[in-house]
């Protein structure tokens, strides 16, 4: 039998960014019974004639595994073309359908289904798409409930997001901790911080500081951002991270090697040679500063460890303090159990 070839990987289900309410793609799915290889062709253009409004199904094989889509426009018009019933019309559904399917599990978020709802072709935006869980047929979503959730999620960004990065802020940084919270899966919560940032600052000036902190935003994004992980400002060179990726060590990682590469170029040719900066103290005497370097302390969060996001504060300060006695660039990861 054709196997379905989706266009999107289903990925087991894990804690979802909190956007648009809370949305994903389970929170957009309809229940529409599928179609099995049983069916013949004649059957499902009379199912498309005799309901205007449903634009696509589901073929799904004996597991409710889905194999592949039948579109209203394309059947219908088939089913006009000369002999299509005496051809093809007795035949098995499979013979017409699209094994290509766009396919979403049941967690997805918005971000991974708006960047593959973007790749598709127009003519195909019309099907909607399909959402499995643990790789069965679960239901259908409309493409006009995705755009409106995806722009609901663009206010919240709006509304609750760090001017500076346009990462979402504090609101959204606690919603979405505790939404993983309540979800009863593993994820890891990183507080990322510039070490010497504030000597930087003064000699520099505050828009060459600026820049440093969108530089450590970009280096996290770039870095860290999976379709199922989530990356907060909470404000002045703190950030959040909270991420589902199996990788996430590898992760954080790559993302301190890329920012010790990359802001090297917002000193000037001295301080690189030097390794530093010197300013005054508040008694005048001159202090040496190392370069600007970027600690994150990491907290593994397992089902049941908390309830709530204040209660894993702490523990990410403790972190991120064991990290900055690390000189430059480091990561520490707290792994004892909550008390």
């Amino acid at each position: 039998m054709t196997q379905a070839k989706p266009r999107t990987l289903e990925k087991p289900a894990q804690a979802v960014p909190v956007i648009a309410q809370n949305l994903d793609a389970g929170s957009l799915t309809r229940r529409l019974p599928p179609v099995t290889a049983e069916l013949t062709s004649n059957e499902i253009v009379r199912k498309f004639h005799d309901d205007p409004g449903l634009n696509c199904l589901a073929v799904v094989d004996r597991d409710q595994r889905i194999i592949g889509v039948l579109r209203s426009l394309d059947i219908l018009r088939r089913g006009t073309e000369g002999f299509f019933h005496e051809l093809t019309g007795r035949r098995s559904c499979i013979e017409i359908m699209d094994p290509h399917p766009l396919v979403f599990d049941v967690s997805q978020t918005l971000l991974g289904m708006s960047q593959a709802v973007a790749e598709l072709n127009d003519r195909h935006l019309m099907d909607g798409f399909f959402v499995t869980e643990y790789g069965r047929y679960l239901g259908v979503g409309r493409m006009t409930d995705l755009i409106k959730a995806v722009f609901e999620q663009q206010i919240t960004t709006a509304r609750y997001a760090n001017p500076l990065t346009l990462l979402p802020g504090n609101v959204p940084i606690d919603q979405h901790i505790q939404l993983c919270l309540s979800t009863q899966k593993k994820f890891v919560v990183g507080y990322f911080d510039l070490d010497n940032f504030k000597p930087f600052n003064d000699v520099y000036g505050y828009s060459a500081g600026d820049e440093v902190i969108r530089l450590a935003a970009t280096v996290l994004k770039t870095e860290l951002l999976d379709p199922c992980d989530f990356l907060g400002h909470i404000g002045g060179d703190d950030f959040v991270m909270v991420c589902s990726s199996a990788d996430w060590e590898r992760r954080v990682q790559s993302a301190l090697q890329h920012f010790d590469r990359a802001v090297r170029l917002h000193f000037r040719a001295e301080h690189l040679a030097a390794g530093g900066l010197i300013t005054n103290n508040r008694q005048g005497v001159e202090v040496f500063h190392s370069l600007v370097s970027l600690s994150a302390g990491l907290v593994r969060i397992a089902p049941g460890d908390y309830e709530l996001p204040s209660e894993i504060s702490s523990r990410l300060v403790e972190a991120k303090q064991q990290a900055k006695k690390t000189p430059g660039s480091s990561y520490f990861v707290e792994r004892r159990a909550p008390a």
